[in-house]
């Protein structure tokens, strides 16, 4: 009879949902770095509550429902009832009826900054002097099939291993609560202001780890089990004495090297070191180009000829795109299963990333800030960060708003056992004081001059710079007698639009020998385009824009640059002659002004630069400097254009960032059973673009999602600045889902503006 009671509407039981469930939250305890005493005082709480979290369903209304004997349950909520029902457990913990409560919903909305959707209806919650018709209602539905309870019951008390508690009765009573656990309120009366931290701390943790193994145990996935990161071999060649010293390095710290030099290696062998016992690793990127590059580096593999250092299974993606970018690779290593299959397969993986599954994961910042910062789903966090590596990678890149905020989680989460890698190429001085002062004198390992196999790479001479005047489709004459010599140039600049227009202006001459790379292509085409260059012969021409900055493991002959900082022009040059192994340096060309009249990197008007601006301050540096140039050059050039550090607006977005009070002020501002919902949205449009469909793709988008095929559909939109449609609105339906652009797109040249 038991088995007639449904958790699902797949028509999966109560009891075995419930199962599922306490063997995942099993999983989960024992993969916590705790002690075994701390472990077992949170399991009992944990545990109880993924045994009672559904047991509402048993009301005769919520089955009708899942049975398809009515549409929905007129908006009654199942977690409510299985709270009042645990409320008849003597001493049961309140940490256990704030999992039960909000396990699905958050608090009740304080009517004024907080309400409605996605909160939990004040109305049906029972308090001793209150109570409401609809609550009268669900208990009348709940006792209509109270005979099903006890055999319900005492199958979940054996699957929870306690008989002790096979002879409770339930009794559908008050919360058994005090009425500060759901109030907002930050003054008195208030969860905040009433409860204790300890007690806030420990119901944010068990309802962070029933919330994950109800969606753990929905999709029967049991946790991946976290692997010794030393067992793999993350080493290419002998190791260079600065990745040694990394290697050897306790404790926080910064690390400096050369690109191309083994920066990457050199992080691992840090974490291997630091890593606790059940200890996760999150390796943090700015770009989802360069996280999608990282995962393969570091999961799947190239191709299944070439695994990835940790290997699939051990992980997880983690970006606003990860979905699109997962069925990419997919296709990529070789899995041959329809596209409906790897669609499903790609979606599961990024839901895995979302949980505690994957033991290592490659993410933005962003993706961190969205726990730090009380996002949806925040409380795992406080199982996964305590004892975690961290490593932030092209710190350089974050902008101030990021690195504040980044920096304040890094301190905050040192208080819980965790450790921080910071690493660069190019950091400067300034960013480095900025990492000590937040996290106290943390040491720097960059690579030793004394040392043979440090100072190759310190003295490594790859590139000869000539800085010349102008902008480049002014001397594109020039240009193109140096690309005829050489076997593979690269052009960078620094808007779509002026690579259209040199990329136009060169395709008549070298027809396929030319080819384009930017922003604005559909993730399909620039898929296409960045697998043929790392994959095959590098074009006799590449025209792209900054995004060659960081997806691209490329190496060609010489490169022609518009005007940009020197942590820029860095990483250009790196796609240049980029493992040094040339024999002469390769040469550099930039220009001092840019093609398009807004400036990316300055407040500049035209072409006139300032002195205090830093594309000014990098080509005068650049100037002065001595051909062929150093590695050490290059960090000497980066610290004394940033030796002001950030510059008014920049520095107090730092600053608010830094002490911003979600993190500044955890204790006091952590609030159980609530999350914030801005979070989402900011994060989601942190980088300030949306997607647009151009006309051009409507019928083949339409196709695509008759089939079924969605992320083959979406692959089909194309990213654009939200500021660079204010111009052309006019030729913007909005009136859809998703918005259709009236300007041409090709697959060659990408959308045109």
């Amino acid at each position: 009879m038991s088995e007639l009671i449904l958790a699902k509407s797949s028509g999966e039981s109560l009891i075995a949902h419930t199962t599922w469930c306490l063997n995942v939250g099993r999983v989960l305890l024992e993969l916590l770095p705790l002690s075994n005493t701390e472990r077992k005082k949170l399991e009992s709480s944990v545990l109880l509550a993924i045994a009672l979290h559904d047991i509402g369903k048993i009301a005769t209304g919520f089955q009708k429902m899942l049975r398809g004997e009515q549409k929905d349950w007129g908006g009654k909520r199942h977690e409510v009832l299985s709270a009042a029902l645990a409320s008849s457990i003597r001493d049961i913990h309140p940490s256990v009826l704030m999992a039960i409560l909000t396990h699905h919903k958050s608090l009740p909305g304080d009517g004024i900054t907080v309400s409605g959707f996605g909160c939990l209806p004040s109305e049906q919650i029972p308090w001793s002097d209150y109570s409401t018709p609809i609550w009268e209602e669900m208990v009348q539905e709940w006792q209509e099939n109270q005979e099903f309870f006890r055999d319900v019951w005492l199958q979940i008390c054996t699957a929870l291993d306690r008989e002790d508690l096979a002879n409770y009765r339930p009794d559908i009573t008050a919360l058994a609560l005090d009425r500060s656990w759901l109030s907002r309120r930050s003054g008195k009366g208030g969860q905040r202001r009433e409860i204790p931290f300890i007690e806030r701390y420990e119901a944010c943790l068990v309802r962070g780890l029933t919330v994950a193994a109800d969606h753990l145990g929905s999709a029967h996935h049991l946790p991946q089990q976290i692997p010794d990161i030393k067992s793999f071999s993350v080493l290419r060649m002998e190791p260079r004495p600065f990745q040694l010293g990394i290697g050897g390095t306790e404790g926080s710290a910064i690390l400096r090297a050369p690109t191309g030099s083994g920066k990457t290696e050199a992080a691992l062998l840090w974490a291997q070191r630091n890593q606790r016992q059940n200890g996760r690793l999150f390796y943090v990127l700015p770009y989802t180009a360069s996280i999608n590059a990282m995962y393969r580096r570091l999961g799947p593999g190239v191709s299944k000829s070439k695994p990835g250092i940790f290997g699939a299974k051990n992980v997880g993606l983690l970006h606003s795109r990860a979905t699109a970018a997962l069925y990419t690779i997919l296709e990529a290593t070789g899995d041959d299963s329809s596209q409906l299959h790897r669609q499903s397969i790609a979606h599961i993986l990024r839901n895995l990333a979302r949980e505690m599954w994957f033991p290592i994961r490659i993410c933005t910042p962003h993706q961190i800030l969205r726990y730090m910062l009380r996002g949806k789903g925040w409380e795992t966090m406080l199982a996964e960060f305590p004892n975690s590596c961290f490593i932030f990678d092209e710190i350089h890149a974050y902008d101030p708003r990021v690195l504040g905020l980044t920096l304040a989680t890094a301190k905050l989460v040192s208080n819980w056992g965790a450790r921080s890698l910071f690493l660069s190429a190019t950091l400067p001085n300034f960013l480095e004081s900025l990492i000590r002062e937040a996290l106290g004198n943390i040491p720097t390992i960059v690579p030793d001059a004394t040392q043979e196999k440090d100072r190759e790479i310190l003295d490594r001479k790859r590139h000869f710079i000539e800085i010349r005047n102008g902008a480049i489709l002014e001397n594109l004459d020039k240009v193109i007698d140096a690309i005829d010599s050489s076997s593979s140039t690269l052009i960078v600049c620094n808007h779509p639009r002026t690579a259209q227009e040199v990329f136009d202006r060169l395709v008549s001459r070298y027809g396929e020998g030319a080819c384009l790379l930017h922003s604005r292509f559909n993730q399909e085409d620039r898929n296409r385009i960045e697998r043929q260059l790392i994959e095959l012969v590098l074009p006799k021409v590449l025209v792209a824009t900054q995004v060659v900055e960081v997806s691209l493991d490329v190496d060609f002959d010489q490169a022609f640059l518009e005007p940009a900082p020197i942590d820029a022009l860095v990483q250009r040059m790196g796609r240049v002659n980029r493992a040094g192994t040339n024999v002469s340096p390769m040469p550099i060309v930039i220009y001092t002004d840019q093609v398009n009249q807004h400036h990316l990197y300055c407040e500049c008007t035209g072409k006139s630069h300032i002195s205090t601006c830093r594309v000014w301050r990098t080509l005068e540096e650049l100037r002065s400097i001595a051909n062929p140039v150093s590695e050490n050059d290059l960090v000497d050039i980066a610290n004394r254009v940033y030796i002001d550090g950030f510059h008014d607006s920049d520095e107090q977005a730092f600053e608010e960032s830094l002490t911003h009070p979600d993190i500044y002020k955890f204790e006091e501002r952590v609030l159980a059973g609530a999350h914030q919902d801005w979070v989402e949205e900011v994060i989601e449009k942190a980088d300030g673009t949306i997607e647009v469909l151009p006309s051009g793709l409507v019928k083949e988008f339409q196709s695509r999602l008759e089939m079924g095929l969605w992320i083959e559909a979406n692959s089909l939109l194309v990213p654009v600045r939200v500021k660079s449609l204010s111009s052309i609105r006019r030729r913007l339906n909005t009136s859809g889902d998703p918005w259709i652009l009236d300007c041409q797109y090709s697959s060659t040249t990408g959308l045109t503006l």
